[in-house]
């Protein structure tokens, strides 16, 4: 699309598919060399520029490993976008403390443990952190406890980076996403009784153009605040949702 990060070495985690997968293709069209960091081998073979390399963000012997062989293959790294992530669907009653630890160490862990590795050298190229929040992060909804606790954990994460490092000229940011239509989303629709009508009532709530929004409306705003155009946002949200979040909270299940 352009040359906007043209020389740039980015590591995207999770971007095996959905909303990582859309981020890697669209950093690599704007011209950054893309690693692809994630616990699952990728599904497409049509993007032979982008790199995969096997990392399980919980663990710090794998995190640090693959963070040294990008920067011993490439020499540097510029952009480090946190999407690695998992959910689970219940109250603090049903969620099993194996449940609460699971989506901590993935979403939180993870994210502490790959910027931990990332900022020494990020730092070296004034680079940027990108971390996938989401609008969970705020808005309170049933059935997601844990996950909402570790999505405000990340915007936290990101505000102490941001501050911690701003004078070494580390920007860090986040991206809150509303509900996004991916795989796990179309899986969530087919589980249910109804599944048309789930669907419907969830996109016919939504205030653009009643629909959900798209991979690539997430990959966009990440590829920019990666971008020299945000060379002065740091320590911010930004929210992609279609102005959901900024009416009156809905039960859609």
């Amino acid at each position: 699309m352009s040359d906007r990060l043209a020389g740039k070495i980015a590591l995207v985690t999770g971007a095996s598919r959905g909303i990582g997968e859309a981020i890697a293709r669209r950093l690599a069209d704007d011209g950054a060399t893309v690693v692809n960091a994630s616990i699952i081998e990728p599904t497409y073979d049509d993007r032979p520029d982008i790199a995969f390399e096997h990392i399980d963000v919980t663990s710090p012997e794998s995190v640090e490993s693959v963070v040294a062989s990008i920067v011993e293959r490439h020499g540097r790294l510029d952009i480090v976008v946190n999407n690695a992530g998992t959910e689970v669907e219940k109250s603090v009653p049903e969620t099993t403390e194996k449940e609460w630890d699971l989506v901590m160490d993935v979403n939180v862990k993870g994210v502490f443990l790959v910027s931990k590795a990332a900022i020494p050298h990020l730092i070296e190229t004034r680079g940027v952190i990108v971390n996938q929040a989401s609008i969970n992060a705020y808005w309170a909804e049933p059935d997601l406890a844990v996950y909402s606790a570790s999505k405000a954990a990340v915007l936290q994460l990101t505000r102490c980076m941001a501050l911690d490092h701003g004078r070494d000229g580390l920007r860090a940011v986040a991206i809150c996403p509303g509900y996004v239509r991916t795989d796990m989303t179309e899986q969530y629709f087919d589980s249910q009784s109804d599944p048309a009508a789930v669907r419907a009532g969830m996109t016919g709530k939504m205030p653009l153009d009643n629909r959900l929004a798209e991979p690539s409306d997430v990959a966009s705003m990440a590829a920019f605040l990666c971008s020299d155009d945000a060379s002065y946002l740091s320590g911010q949200a930004y929210v992609v949702d279609g102005a959901l979040s900024s009416g009156r909270p809905f039960e859609w299940h």
